[in-house]
């Protein structure tokens, strides 16, 4: 049924954030889409996000330090992606699973192509609210905020810790705006959110699943 193949989606998920500290959106949504179409799977990935992300994002100590560092990349992501939303209102779906496809494969394309990619401090500075702003209209519009934002911090070369708070304070922000944007703009209905908040359940069991297999001794 949908709803099955809808958590099992999650549960997925889940486990691949689990090992790489990223990519819920990335593997869940377009096995959700296939499930329950974009808008229904845009919607339940809400809460399931935010929660992952803010459990990753207070972890190491270094949500201040990443925050100061990227709020000119956080503040056009909050207004861009709250306004990138109201496209699931105005555009046919097909024409945003095409733009989902594409931003799926983007990232490792990039990386194939330039993979010695590196943005010093002076290109930071304007690189960063642009990158913010095109993430945030495409996120509003897909829930994918990560193939701009994923080339645009790896080619800050930050550590593997730093990396992983930085992107997780992206995806929270911007799902903040989007889950605004959703709202406001009538896309998500107050059950959609319910069957969110529902949702975090099977995200967190993949999360779990991950940790303990990776405890458990071989053998």
């Amino acid at each position: 049924t949908a709803a099955a193949d809808a958590a099992a989606s999650l549960f997925v998920a889940g486990m691949v954030k689990g090992v790489v500290g990223l990519g819920l959106p990335l593997v869940a949504l377009p096995l959700l889409t296939v499930a329950i179409g974009l808008k229904g799977g845009i919607s339940t990935l809400i809460v399931p996000t935010l929660a992952s992300n803010a459990v990753q994002a207070l972890q190491g100590g270094r949500l201040l330090r990443t925050a100061r560092r990227f709020w000119p990349v956080y503040l056009p992501l909050l207004v861009c992606s709250f306004l990138g939303s109201q496209a699931l209102v105005l555009l046919p779906e097909r024409a945003m699973e095409a733009v989902l496809g594409c931003l799926v494969i983007a990232v490792p394309l990039v990386s194939q192509l330039q993979p010695g990619l590196r943005i010093s401090p002076a290109q930071e500075r304007w690189l960063g609210p642009l990158v913010g702003g095109v993430s945030g209209l495409l996120g509003g519009a897909t829930s994918l905020y990560g193939p701009p934002i994923m080339i645009f911090l790896a080619g800050l070369k930050l550590g593997k810790d730093d990396f992983v708070v930085a992107i997780s304070l992206i995806f929270l922000v911007g799902t903040i705006g989007l889950g605004g944007g959703l709202v406001n703009f009538g896309v998500a209905r107050p059950l959609d959110l319910v069957w969110s908040v529902f949702a975090c359940a099977t995200m967190f069991l993949g999360l779990w699943y991950h940790d303990k297999y990776q405890r458990t001794p071989a053998g």
